[in-house]
């Protein structure tokens, strides 16, 4: 038997809507039968609603030798509100945090996860290889990177065990590590971008993020985003790029990098108005807005990250960081929607 107990932390919204009856049944079941003796499984639902919380329970029901929780959340508190809901009411020593639109196509998924955890710090963090649901011989996801202006980058990772600096779900770590870094991720960020201000809490703290190679799960990507209104994804996702900026960056780089991000986003504005896209303007103003409106309670989440959370100086994570480059970024697709 496992000497640690873990709970798997599985956060849904609409998934029976969104992903399909089949596809969240399938989901449920990969996970329920994990190849590992001591593990719970704990439900998030976030006010959906279809038929989620029912098809759960029906399933449930079929596993007794699985001890499962569901926790009903009264309003859509998005992937880092419904993680660290269910991380309130986890009693395993280890966390591993899933989205609903990821399935196991191993059974030993968590086994190899936990065996790699166990040989590394007690503040570092694992998380899976992600194939493509529908074409599980094809990589969707091996980890991310970020560049010093905040901006998401995709990494070149493949077969190698590698340390990085954003992550994948399923992701797994020691509880101790949630309180060391003041609460894994903030609810302020609701959807997009949580990790990448948790991998650089991590990194601050001391702790590494590492890739795991042979322990694969199959993604459905943007299963739910892409049921999202544009300016809703697109607001919250620059909103956080900004934010993570403003909480975690030493003084020095926060005066260097947060007027290049800004910039960034002001000249693509002008873009999009004129490729007659109101909806990207509206959420790129309002990114810029709410965090305007919102320092005072950033300046407080800044200052306990600066005062107690903090060990390493910037230039440790930012070695992990792409480098910044205008020409790469101004010939990137993500910023220039059709």
């Amino acid at each position: 038997m496992q000497k640690h107990k873990i709970s798997i932390i599985f956060v849904n919204y609409n998934g029976e809507k969104y992903l399909g009856e089949q596809d969240l049944s399938d989901a449920l079941i990969g996970f329920l039968e994990t190849d590992f003796e001591n593990f719970e499984f704990i439900f998030v639902d976030n006010n959906s609603n279809d038929k989620s919380v029912d098809l759960a329970e029906s399933i449930f029901a079929n596993y007794p030798n699985v001890k499962t929780k569901i926790i009903k959340n009264k309003f859509n508190s998005g992937f880092s509100g419904g993680c660290n809901q269910g991380i309130k009411f986890a009693n395993g020593e280890y966390y591993c945090l899933v989205n609903n639109d990821d399935k196991p196509i191993q059974k030993d998924w968590l086994k190899k996860l936990y065996s790699k955890l166990l040989l590394l710090s007690p503040k570092d963090v694992v998380f899976c290889k992600k194939m493509c649901w529908d074409n599980p011989d094809k990589i969707d996801a091996c980890g991310l990177t970020m560049n010093r202006a905040g901006l998401i980058v995709h990494t070149k990772l493949n077969n190698t065990f590698s340390h990085c600096l954003i992550w994948q779900t399923p992701v797994l770590f020691h509880r101790n590590v949630d309180r060391n870094i003041g609460g894994f991720f903030d609810d302020d960020y609701v959807i997009l971008n949580d990790d990448t201000d948790s991998s650089v809490r991590v990194w601050m703290n001391g702790g590494e993020i590492y890739f795991m190679p042979d322990s694969l799960v199959v993604h459905k990507r943007s299963a739910t985003m892409k049921s999202l209104p544009v300016e809703f994804v697109a607001f919250h996702g620059r909103k956080n790029t900004i934010l993570t900026i403003l909480k975690n960056y030493s003084l020095i780089n926060l005066i260097k990098w947060l007027p290049v991000t800004i910039l960034i986003y002001i000249v693509a504005s002008c873009y999009y108005i004129f490729k007659g896209r109101p909806d990207q303007f509206k959420a790129t103003m309002k990114a810029i807005a709410w965090n305007i409106k919102n320092i005072k309670q950033t300046l407080k989440k800044r200052a306990f990250v600066q005062n107690n959370i903090r060990s390493i100086a910037d230039s440790k994570f930012f070695n992990l960081c792409a480098t910044f480059s205008p020409v790469k970024m101004l010939m990137g697709k993500k910023i220039w929607p059709k």
